[in-house]
C-alpha cells in the first residue's frame, strides 16, 4: 500500500471522527465488504481494516454490519472515544438493528472492559439476532469481561458451542474467561490448564483460526513460558503473516526463550524484522512496532530513523502521537530530565497538536506539563490555569495526583486557591467512583475499604491544606484530622497537621506530628525531618544537639519497627511452592536443594522501578550473609528477556544470585513487585514482605535472625 493511500485514509478517519457515517460523499469499495472487515478483525489486522474500511463505512449505502466491524477495528487503533461516539449514533439511528448494538457493545467493551453498559448492549444485540454467531460471540465476550458474570458466560458458551458450525471464536472467548479466572493472588493452575485445553479445542474446530494460536501464545509468554509459546505463535504468523500483532508476539516469545542462545535470538528477530519491513513497511503501525522492538535491543540509530519516518509521513496518526510520548518519557528517565528545556518543549508541542487520539496520553501530558510549570517560579496563575483544567479533565487514572498532590503544590505556592478548592471539594465523589469502578479487583471487603479510606484521606488532607493556605484555619483543622482518622501513615498529612499546629501556637503537638512523620517510610527527603529541624531551631535558638535528638528519635522508631516486623511472622507458615529454576550461570537451583537453610527470595525485574530502588540494599544483604552456610540469599527475575539481566547486573556491579522465571511467579500468585519470601529451614514462608523497603538491610536481617 502506498504512503499516499495511507495518508488519504487517515484523513478520512479524521473526517469520520467529527461526523456520522452518512454525512460524507465517499463511495464504498467493491472489494471491501462486511465479511472482509470481519475476517481482518478476527485476524487482529486492525490497521488494514481501518485503512480499507474507512471509505466504505462512510458511504451512505454502507450496511450496519459493515459499520460495526469497521468500528470494532477502529477502537483497537487507539480511537476508543470516537469509536464509541459513532457506535452510539448507530444505535440512535437504527435502534432495532442488532448490528448497531453489537458495535456499541464491542467498542464499549474495549474502552472499559466489563462495563455494565457494554454487557447490556451485548445482551441487546443477542436479543435482536439470537441465531447469529456474531451476536452470540459478542454477548459471551461482554459477559466474560464482567467479573460477576463469568460463570454465566461459560455456561452460555457451553450451551451454544454445539449449535455453531464453527465455534472456534466462541471457544476462544471461553478460554479467555478461564484464563482471567485463573489469575489472582493465588494462581489457579487447574483453570489455566483448562484455558489452554479450550484453546486446543478451538484449534481442532478451526486449524486456521488465528486467535486460537495467538492468544494462548501471549498468555504463555506473559507467564514466562516463552518456549511453550513459540510454536503457537509461529503457526499464527504463518496464518496471518502481515499482521503486526503476530510479529510482536513472535519477537516477545523468541526473546523470552530460556533455550535459545542470545545469538540465535538476535538472528531470528532481525530476520523477521527485515522481512516484515520489506513487505509492509509503508504502514505506520508496522514502522512503530519495529521501532519499539529496536528500542528494546538498543538499536537507537535505526529506531530513530523509523520514528522520523513516522513523524514525516504520518504526522496525524496514533503512531506519531506515541513517538512523541516515547521521547518525553525517555527524557524523564534521565537524571535532570524534568528540568530539560527539550522536555518542556516536547510536552508543549504535544499539547498543541491539532488532534489527540489517546485521552490517557493527553492527560499524562497535561500532568507532566503542570509539574514543570508549578516548579517554575516565573510561571503565573494565568499560565497554570488552562494546564490545570486540562489535567483534571483528561488525567483520570492518577486521581491521587490531580485531586491530591497537584493541588497541594498549588496551595504551597498560594496560586489558584479558589480553583483548587473547587476541584478538591469534588474529590470524595471522584475517588469513590474510581474505587467503585475497580471493585471487581479487590479480593476482600477489607481490601476495598482500605483502598477507599486511603484515597478519601488524600482528598481531605488536600482540602485541609488548601483551606489552611487561604487562612481558614478552623475549617482546615477539621479536614486535616478527618484525613488522619482515615490514614495514620501519610507523611504529607502529618506534615500539614504539624504546620497547622505551629500556626495556631501548639508547638508540642506540632513536634509530635513531625516525629511521627519521621517514621513513615517513603522515598525521597522526608519533609517532616526538615520541618522538625526548623522547629527545633525555633524553640532552642540553635541547632546544637539536633543530631543527638534525631538519634534518639531513630532509636525509638527502630524498636517500634522491629516489634511490627517480627509481629508479622506467620503463626502457621505455609510451604513454598517447589521450583527448579535456571540460574544466570546456566545451572539449576531447586527449592529441595535449599532445605535446611534459611532462604530469602526476592521477586524483581529490571522493568520494576520500586525493585530497582531497593536492590542496592539487597546487594548489601547478600554481602552480609554470603559467608553464612545456613543462609541463602536469592532472587527470581521476572523480565521478559532473560538475556537482558547479565549485562545489567554487570553494569550495576551486583553479584547476588539470580534465577529466571519459567512461569513460577504466576503459579505462585505473585502479582506485586517487589515481593520477598523468608523461608525457614523446612521451606515454609515464615515472613512475606510485599513492596519496597526503605530500611531493607536492617529489617530483612531482623527476619532472618528471628527465623534462625
Amino acid at each position: 500500500m502506498t504512503s499516499t493511500r495511507v495518508v488519504a485514509s487517515l484523513l478520512t478517519l479524521a473526517a469520520l471522527s467529527a461526523a456520522t457515517f452518512t454525512t460524507t460523499s465517499a463511495q464504498p469499495s467493491n472489494a471491501v465488504d462486511a465479511a472482509r472487515l470481519r475476517a481482518l478483525y478476527f485476524q487482529r489486522d486492525y490497521e488494514t481494516a481501518v485503512l480499507e474500511g474507512a471509505s466504505p463505512a462512510a458511504a451512505p449505502s454502507a450496511s450496519q454490519e459493515l459499520k460495526a466491524w469497521y468500528l470494532l477495528s477502529f477502537v483497537r487503533r487507539g480511537r476508543e472515544d470516537e469509536g464509541v461516539a459513532m457506535a452510539r449514533r448507530m444505535v440512535s439511528a437504527a435502534p432495532a438493528d442488532g448490528w448497531s448494538w453489537l458495535a456499541l457493545a464491542g467498542t464499549l467493551n474495549y474502552q472499559n472492559s466489563g462495563a455494565p453498559e457494554a454487557v447490556d448492549a451485548g445482551a441487546r444485540a443477542f436479543q435482536l439476532m439470537p441465531d447469529h454467531p456474531d451476536a452470540v460471540w459478542i454477548h459471551a465476550q461482554t459477559m466474560g469481561s464482567d467479573a460477576s458474570r463469568r460463570a454465566e458466560a461459560i455456561a452460555f458458551i457451553d450451551n451454544r458451542v454445539p449449535r455453531l458450525k464453527n465455534p472456534a471464536e466462541l471457544l476462544n472467548t471461553k478460554a479467555y474467561v478461564l484464563y482471567v479466572q485463573s489469575s489472582g493472588r493465588t494462581r489457579d493452575e487447574a483453570k489455566f490448564t483448562e484455558a489452554l485445553a479450550t484453546f486446543e479445542k478451538a484449534r481442532q474446530a478451526d486449524p486456521s483460526n488465528v486467535n486460537a494460536h495467538y492468544q494462548p501464545a501471549t498468555y504463555l509468554s506473559g507467564n514466562r513460558r516463552s518456549d511453550d509459546a513459540l510454536p503457537l505463535i509461529q503457526k499464527a504468523l504463518g496464518i496471518a503473516p502481515g499482521v503486526t500483532a503476530m510479529h510482536q508476539a513472535y519477537w516477545s516469545a523468541v526473546n523470552g526463550s530460556l533455550k535459545l542462545s542470545r545469538e540465535d535470538k538476535t538472528a531470528m528477530v532481525q530476520k523477521d524484522i527485515d522481512t516484515f519491513l520489506a513487505q509492509h513497511g509503508s504502514r505506520p503501525g508496522v514502522l512503530f512496532a519495529v521501532s519499539s522492538q529496536l528500542e528494546e535491543t538498543k538499536q537507537t540509530e535505526r529506531q530513530r530513523a523509523l520514528e522520523e519516518q513516522i513523524l514525516a509521513k504520518f504526522p496525524d496518526s496514533t503512531e506519531s502521537e506515541w513517538v512523541v510520548v516515547g521521547r518525553w518519557r525517555a527524557i524523564q528517565q534521565t537524571a535532570d530530565g524534568l528540568k530539560s528545556p527539550q522536555y518542556r518543549e516536547l510536552l508543549a508541542g504535544y499539547l498543541a497538536r491539532p488532534k489527540h487520539y489517546h485521552m490517557g496520553l493527553l492527560g499524562e501530558a497535561y500532568r507532566n506539563y503542570f509539574n514543570v510549570l508549578v516548579e517554575d517560579q516565573a510561571a503565573t496563575a494565568a499560565e497554570l490555569k488552562p494546564v490545570l483544567d486540562g489535567m483534571v479533565k483528561y488525567e483520570t487514572t492518577n486521581l491521587h495526583i490531580t485531586q491530591g498532590s497537584a493541588l497541594v503544590r498549588l496551595a504551597d505556592r498560594k496560586l489558584l486557591l479558589d480553583e483548587a478548592e473547587q476541584i478538591s471539594r469534588a474529590s470524595p465523589a471522584a475517588f469513590k467512583a474510581k474505587i467503585e469502578s475497580q471493585r471487581q479487583f479487590y479480593e476482600t471487603p477489607g481490601d476495598y475499604e482500605r483502598s477507599l479510606n486511603y484515597q478519601t484521606a488524600i482528598g481531605h488532607d488536600t482540602l485541609g491544606w488548601i483551606l489552611f493556605n487561604q487562612g481558614r484555619t478552623a475549617e482546615a483543622e477539621g479536614e486535616l484530622l478527618r484525613s488522619y482518622d482515615l490514614n495514620h501513615e501519610s507523611r504529607g498529612n502529618l506534615l500539614h497537621l504539624g504546620k497547622w499546629c505551629e500556626a495556631t501556637g501548639n508547638i508540642t503537638r506540632a513536634e509530635q506530628y513531625y516525629v511521627k512523620g519521621m517514621s513513615v517510610q517513603a522515598p525521597g527527603v522526608n519533609p517532616c525531618e526538615t520541618a522538625l529541624k526548623a522547629l527545633y531551631e525555633k524553640r532552642k535558638g540553635t541547632l546544637d544537639g539536633f543530631d543527638k535528638y534525631l538519634v534518639e528519635i531513630a532509636d525509638v522508631d527502630r524498636m517500634r519497627r522491629k516489634d511490627k516486623v517480627l509481629g508479622e511472622r506467620s503463626a502457621t507458615p505455609a510451604a513454598a511452592p517447589a521450583f527448579a529454576l535456571k540460574s544466570m550461570d546456566g545451572s539449576r537451583v531447586s527449592l529441595e536443594s535449599l532445605k535446611g537453610k534459611i532462604v530469602v527470595i526476592n521477586f524483581w525485574g529490571i522493568w520494576c522501578g520500586w525493585c530497582i530502588q531497593e536492590l542496592p540494599d539487597y546487594q548489601k544483604l547478600h554481602e552480609k550473609y554470603k559467608g553464612d552456610a545456613n543462609v541463602a540469599i536469592l532472587t527470581i527475575d521476572n523480565d521478559r528477556n532473560p538475556d537482558d539481566v547479565a549485562p545489567w547486573m554487570a553494569q550495576k556491579k551486583y553479584t547476588f544470585p539470580v534465577l529466571f522465571d519459567d512461569g513460577f511467579v504466576a503459579r505462585s500468585g505473585i502479582t506485586a513487585f517487589p515481593t520477598t519470601w523468608f523461608l525457614d529451614r523446612e521451606g515454609r514462608r515464615a515472613f512475606v514482605k510485599v513492596g519496597w523497603s526503605e530500611k531493607l538491610l536492617e529489617e530483612f536481617s531482623w527476619r532472618i535472625e528471628a527465623i534462625r
